[in-house]
């Protein structure tokens, strides 16, 4: 056994929680792989398989939910381009996997903490402990054995504790603090010149003959969107609530079994103080340590100053020597013989491990004492209607499986449960005006495959959705007079931009003829204006082009757009670099931010090393 301090302690990684729960089923991404073989190649010698496609797949979503917000899809990208991001994923995680391999990041450390990862997961309770039974079933049905996705999250731990590692000595110096504040708290003198986009838009006329020779050139943009309509109902297991009926006795079993399963579930929370024999000349010095330490104890003196003083456990010395609470899954069975009759703030005997000898405080103490009765009972009941309201869900759909195979017309199977059919007509694919605006839902009402009469169902969420398409409308070009308005906006639209352009260029003439303001004057949309000490964030001027404007060295010009499509031509007077004294009152606000900064510049650098040199083997038949 390795020391203690390896086998128990170290960084507290959450990023493999997810993981834990099996998620890489869930994604809908198998259509992506079509290989026949559990192998897809190798990265750096790192065998992957299909199992580490789908973790890479979550990853890939989750790393762009946190760019683009938790409303992103995967799925709405081409296959080509979802293929692409998760070969850029997988190349990423075998990559650190291999380096964390050769540096001895995959050890008995990190499957322990795999396997506190795994219990501390409630997709793997039951009556709110962790149960093998559960996670075994899990793990079987997704093709794994215990031990294979046990490994399966040491490896994953282990790749995130080198890629933390890579940037876990980053600091940065005042003086880099310091130059940082002094480039972003300057300011600058501008001259500009603006081309209102609205003002200008309005100034345009277009004629009838205009716009009927713009609608004729141009039909397609003018041809209605493809619509469909579709009949459905909905399955919700809210509807079947009050059909579910308590059983005599059930509160009370239920209640005895709660009593039964929490009954040893009193939490103990310890701190230890931990000597590493290999410190000492021999183990008869390293225990002859302790025992004065122990006798230190005994005549009053702090266990947490004496942890501080002593211990060899690097990483909790300075939280007293906390473990957090104790579980007999993870802790060392000598630890438990040694709280056995210890209450509160007691300290065990000496207690040694292979490696290492320890004395346990029991810091927090915390019985189970369970809710009354009365209180629980309506619990037992929501999880009943609950759990048998799905059940009579789940019982009517599978009574109209049959039906739906057989090709039954949709009003004919609702009619079987008597249950209300609905119609959702008219619906685009960008207009998707329904109750069950879903994304699968509307995908499959817009694909090929969906066809008119063909019953098919969703689950979504605690639903089963049953639906038919009964309508296909085709695109046909729209009458001149109901898109009028489109069409002067479209040619409006065309028109602004082009004259636009021919403003800038007429500008940028008169500007090196002298005769810039009076060509100005001439226009009510063509402005110009002056500012001074103009910082980084300033609302004066749209950001987008604040931030062209900082680019530039004195006398120098340059045009940017807003995002409101207005133009401005810019020239830059003059920079105003910040006073000493307003550093000194801005520089805390940078110095986590200089330090996040060169973290980040870190990892990026050596993640794109890494990238670089890897040596890339994966099967051409899924890539």
């Amino acid at each position: 056994m390795e020391s203690l301090r390896n086998f128990l302690t170290g960084p507290r990684l959450f990023i493999v929680v997810a993981a834990c729960a099996l998620p890489f089923v869930f994604l809908g991404t198998s259509s992506l792989t079509d290989t026949t073989g559990n192998s897809l190649g190798s990265i750096n010698g790192e065998n992957v398989i299909q199992a580490d496609f789908q973790v890479a797949t979550n990853l890939a979503i989750q790393k762009y939910k946190d760019i683009y917000g938790e409303s992103f899809e995967l799925s709405e990208l081409s296959d080509e381009i979802q293929l692409e991001i998760i070969k850029q994923e997988l190349i990423i995680q075998k990559t650190l996997l291999a380096n964390a391999r050769s540096m001895g990041f995959v050890n008995d450390h990190t499957r322990t903490l795999a396997k506190k990862n795994i219990i501390a997961n409630n997709a793997f309770w039951v009556d709110g402990t962790f149960n093998e039974d559960v996670f075994e079933a899990q793990a079987n049905a997704n093709g794994f054995t215990k031990e294979e996705y046990i490994e399966q999250i040491s490896l994953l731990l282990a790749t995130d504790q080198f890629r933390s590692a890579i940037g876990a000595s980053s600091f940065a110096l005042d003086k880099e603090s310091r130059d940082l504040a002094s480039i972003l708290e300057q300011t600058i003198n501008l001259n500009f010149i603006k081309v209102d986009s609205s003002e200008l838009s309005q100034s345009i006329t277009n004629t009838e003959e205009e716009l009927l020779d713009y609608y004729k050139n141009n039909e397609l943009k003018f041809f209605s969107d493809e619509s469909r309509s579709f009949s459905y109902f909905i399955l919700n297991n809210k509807d079947y609530e009050d059909l579910v009926k308590v059983p005599d006795n059930y509160i009370q079993s239920s209640y005895e079994n709660y009593l039964a399963n929490n009954k040893d579930n009193s939490e103990i929370r310890i701190s230890h103080l931990m000597i590493n024999k290999s410190n000492h000349d021999s183990e008869a010095s390293a225990l002859s340590h302790i025992n004065n330490i122990k006798d230190k104890l005994s005549v009053g003196e702090s266990f947490e100053t004496l942890v501080e003083q002593y211990s060899d456990d690097v990483v909790t010395k300075d939280s007293g020597g906390d473990l957090e609470y104790f579980d007999a899954d993870i802790f060392p069975e000598q630890f438990s013989i040694a709280l056995n009759n210890l209450e509160l703030n007691d300290i065990s005997d000496v207690v040694e491990l292979d490696d290492s000898y320890h004395l346990i405080k029991v810091t927090e103490y915390n019985k189970f004492i369970p809710v009354p009765l009365e209180e629980m009972q309506k619990v037992f009941v929501q999880e009943l209607v609950e759990t048998e309201s799905i059940a009579l869900m789940n019982d009517d759909f599978n009574s109209l499986d049959s039906l739906i195979i057989s090709g039954a017309p949709i009003n004919e199977i609702s009619n079987s449960i008597k249950t209300q059919l609905k119609i959702s007509k008219n619906n685009t694919f960008e207009n998707f005006d329904s109750e069950i605006n879903n994304t699968e839902i509307r995908e499959y009402i817009f694909s090929p495959d969906a066809e008119i009469g063909i019953v098919t169902s969703f689950e979504i969420d605690d639903s089963i959705i049953i639906l038919s398409l009964s309508e296909i409308i085709q695109p046909v070009l729209q009458p001149y007079e109901e898109v009028q308005d489109e069409v002067s906006r479209s040619l409006t639209s065309i028109k602004t931009v082009t004259k636009q352009n021919l403003l800038l260029d007429e500008i940028a003439q008169t500007k090196i003829s002298g005769t810039v303001d009076s060509f100005i004057s001439a226009y009510s949309f063509i402005k110009s204006d002056s500012f001074i000490n103009v910082a980084r964030g300033s609302s004066l001027l749209p950001q987008e082009v604040l931030s062209e404007a900082f680019k530039l060295l004195p006398g120098e010009s340059t045009s940017a757009k807003s995002i409101s499509g207005d133009d401005y031509i810019i020239d830059l007077i003059s920079i105003n670099k910040p006073s000493e004294k307003q550093i000194d009152d801005v520089i805390a606000q940078y110095e986590q931010f200089a330090e996040n900064r060169f973290t980040q510049q870190m990892n990026d650098l050596i993640s794109s090393d890494l990238f670089d040199s890897s040596n890339v083997n994966l099967n051409n038949i899924v890539f």
